[in-house]
């Protein structure tokens, strides 16, 4: 029923997801079930080259099968046997196509032995070590799978439907640590080398099997007596418990809440050098980036916990449950993102819980406003990683979200249960969420799911209050003002409505389905506030005009942290004395630092000498580092020479980097040329992942010295570190539009051997907006790469396009 819902949209799909090539994906055929996947490895890490034997024990779907099929892609194929015989086999490269000495009989079960060589892979398997531009490099070994790279480095059915339990022995130098999922079954010195022998007796993915090698330190942790292993690079020992300590305590929330503890005999967390995502949920062996291993400075307002969280939910959602194709990856990714906010919700409250939400809800809306608009699940795209985006992340966690409002605590929860229960060790679609609600509940949830799953887009609602005295009655009228599509339509929610009087509030739940209502509500008296949504738990766009009165009594009187945010935000675009009188005084009362970062980024944008003097006075009291960034960033709105003053005899003190980063910043935009030599000793200041660096680039970016498009070339260069030649290159991008000379320089950085900095060039060059980047772009939108850059590649070449046709309506010569 629901695909065929899909069906009747596709013709309304927003082109500019549907990048030309998109064809609707379906979970491809298999000619075998795998049974066990055995990989006996040796890596030969100065050559850049894994040999070994892949041993597929298998079981044969296809009645009269002739050969079977594995994807298999650059590999160098040294034989193929069974049961001691050797069995011809084909391989273009792509595809091994193992060919059968007779027809088998589905169900015949054989065990395929296929030795081959991967010489420097193009993905699926990095080797990270010394060179020319960082000789001091640690060597290192890691696997990335997903979506469908296993197939790079291995041979496999490479698709999410097909799940096998797996081991590997592999052999790598003495002094080296090699990790991969499960228990390790076996470690013993052979000569120069080590064995390791790993075996995984639960069935995964294969984009799930991993191998991590370098010359670690392992830090042991437990949790109801399973190891809990930290494997980091040596002197790092510290900043691993800074940024992993919370794992247990992860471990025992997801399951009790759950209600399915984690399964696996082990937990590891391998911190890998130039890791391409954040991290990856490998079964019981996390990989995570090395740049989230933190200092006790960073640790003041940087947390590792949101990135520990997520991939930790994962081991539930996505491994011990698995979506059957990937169109249905938001119960993978939908599910860790918001159980990531359930941890902020039971680790540190309500209130960082709500304003995780809300920045969830304004990436979400970032990319549906500037890039387009799908449905979480839709079969048609390019590559599976295209659906890898902020749909599938914060969208879904705002979606679970409202599930759990509508459902409430004790039904969401039991049918997250009996979801995971009913379906562990198996592939799922969206089909089986919806069945374990039905069957926890006895609610049908299939129009929320037409709406919010298979649908696309959210609601937008114009919203006016008026009192009616001589009936005491509150007025509300209610608009959905979206625009309407075969995708998105007129949603139908219920949603709250919320009138205050102090610390006094009255409460109405009313059904919203129409394009149009107007409610009335009987109460006792003129409210001091009309709130609509008061909890904020649906995902929208509202407009909602309130008098000057009002919105000072909702920062005054909300309980809710969001609600006194708006309020600051409306506030600010008021701007009159009593305003900023009333701002001055409650930054200093306000409890929540981030309400206080709305209240300072409102007398920022009043910019009045009596906004100034307030920032002062909070610059001087408040101490969350959060809040002082966000103060100091405000005070950079000003030009007073007080303001200038203080920045400058004070940004040494900031215990924070980012705090610290947003007063020379503050400095920069007041155009003020102290502010150079200021940035020329941040330059020349050490920090974790060269933070202070960084933030120098972008106050010089900020300030535009003469020379400023030569000096930040300098930190593109090979050899500086990655964090800050990808802030040099999008500084680099907004002062050099127009400049040939900027526009070569990206060109050249397409080829960079780091992934992330050739999509920073990527994004450098699109925002420039020239065309004649198009070759260059083109050219990188082929080949073997990861789908990341090859979307990014196709989109800039698509938006530079469309800029050029654009042009004669821009200037008025066309329609």
């Amino acid at each position: 029923m629901l695909e065929n819902l899909f069906e009747c949209k596709r013709s309304s799909l927003d082109a500019r997801f549907t990048l030309k090539g998109s064809v609707p994906h379906y979970a491809p055929d298999r000619t075998f079930d795998t049974e066990h996947i055995r990989l006996d490895l040796r890596l030969d890490i100065p050559r850049k080259t894994l040999q070994g034997i892949c041993t597929t024990s298998l079981s044969v779907l296809a009645e009269g099968a002739e050969k079977l099929v594995f994807d298999a892609v650059n590999f160098k194929i040294a034989s193929v046997r069974s049961k001691g015989r050797s069995l011809k086999f084909e391989n273009d490269g792509k595809k091994l196509a193992v060919l059968l000495p007779a027809p088998a009989c589905r169900g015949d079960k054989m065990d395929i032995a296929i030795q081959y060589k991967v010489i420097q892979p193009k993905l699926g398997l990095y080797f990270i070590g010394p060179d020319r531009g960082y000789p001091k490099k640690p060597v290192q070994v890691w696997t990335q799978g997903e979506d469908e790279y296993a197939r790079y480095w291995f041979p496999c059915h490479d698709s999410p439907q097909d799940r096998t339990t797996t081991e590997i022995i592999v052999r790598v130098p003495k002094g080296f640590t090699a990790v991969s999922n499960g228990r390790l079954v076996r470690k013993s010195s052979q000569g120069r080398e080590t064995l390791f022998h790993w075996k995984q007796e639960i069935p995964h993915a294969t984009y799930l099997v991993t191998l991590a090698v370098g010359e670690f330190s392992e830090i042991k942790d437990a949790w109801r007596g399973k190891p809990v292993l930290y494997y980091v690079p040596k002197g790092r020992e510290d900043d691993a418990r800074r940024a992993f300590g919370k794992t247990p305590k992860m471990m025992e929330f997801f399951s009790q809440q759950i209600g399915v503890p984690y399964a696996y005999p082990k937990y590891a967390q391998v911190a890998a050098l130039d890791f391409i995502f954040g991290g990856m949920e490998n079964t019981s062996a996390t990989t995570q980036t090395a740049l989230t291993l933190h200092d006790e400075r960073a640790h003041l307002d940087f947390s590792s916990d949101p990135l520990v969280a997520h991939e930790l939910a994962h081991q539930w959602f996505g491994d011990l449950l698995t979506c059957r194709d990937w169109s249905h990856a938001w119960l993978n990714e939908s599910f860790a993102t918001y159980f990531e906010a359930l941890f902020t919700e039971y680790d540190k409250g309500a209130d960082e819980f709500a304003l995780e939400l809300r920045q969830n809800e304004e990436i979400y809306f970032e990319e549906d406003r500037d890039h387009y608009r799908r449905a979480i699940v839709t079969k048609t795209f390019k590559q599976p990683s295209d659906l890898f985006d902020r749909h599938l992340y914060e969208k879904g966690s705002l979606v679970l979200h409202m599930l759990r409002g509508i459902l409430g605590d004790r039904d969401f929860w039991k049918s997250i249960g009996t979801y995971v229960r009913d379906n562990r060790g198996k592939v799922v679609e969206t089909r089986q969420l919806l069945d374990a609600i039905e069957k926890a509940t006895g609610k049908n949830l299939s129009k929320f799911f037409d709406q919010w799953v298979y649908g696309a887009g959210h609601p937008e609602y114009k919203v006016r209050y008026w009192w009616d005295a001589r009936k005491k009655e509150a007025v509300v009228r209610v608009l959905q003002t979206q625009a309407t599509n075969g995708e998105t339509n007129l949603f139908s929610l219920p949603i709250e409505f919320g009138f205050r009087w102090g610390k006094t509030e009255k409460r109405f739940k009313e059904i919203v389905d129409k394009k149009s209502h107007l409610f009335r509500f009987k109460l006792r008296g003129e409210p001091d506030v009309a709130l609509f949504d008061p909890d904020h738990k649906i995902l929208k766009k509202v407009e909602f005009p309130k008098s000057e009165a009002m919105w000072v009594r909702q920062l005054i009187q909300d309980p809710h942290i969001l609600g006194r945010v708006d309020a600051a935000k409306a506030l600010g675009k008021v701007g009159s004395p009593a305003v900023v009188e009333v701002l001055a005084k409650t930054i200093l009362t306000e409890k929540f630092w981030h309400v206080q970062g709305e209240m300072a980024q409102a007398l920022g944008q009043i910019r009045t000498p009596a906004a100034s003097q307030a920032l002062l006075r909070a610059h001087s009291d408040i101490v969350h580092p959060k809040a002082r960034r966000a103060i100091l960033y405000a005070m950079g709105e000003f030009r007073e020479l007080s303001v200038r003053d203080r920045l400058l005899k004070t940004y040494e003190e900031e215990k924070s980097y980012f705090a610290y980063n947003q007063a020379v910043r503050a400095l920069s935009r007041q155009g003020d040329p102290s502010a150079l030599a200021v940035i020329e000793r941040s330059l020349k200041r050490e920090s974790w992942n060269d933070v202070t660096r960084s933030g120098a680039l972008e106050a010089l970016t900020a300030l535009k010295p003469a020379d400023v498009v030569a000096r930040l070339k300098k930190h593109t260069a090979y050899g500086v570190p990655d964090t800050r030649r990808m802030t040099a290159i999008r500084c680099l991008a907004q002062v050099g539009v127009g400049r040939d000379d900027v526009q070569d320089h990206l060109i050249g950085l397409l080829n960079d051997p780091y992934l992330l900095v050739q999509m920073a060039a990527v994004r450098g060059l699109t925002q420039m907006g020239d065309e004649r980047a198009v070759p260059a772009l083109q050219k990188l939108a082929k080949g073997d790469r990861d789908g990341r850059l090859l979307r990014s590649a196709q989109e800039a070449v698509e938006k530079l396009k469309k800029g050029i046709e654009d042009e004669p309506k821009k200037n008025g010569n066309g329609k």
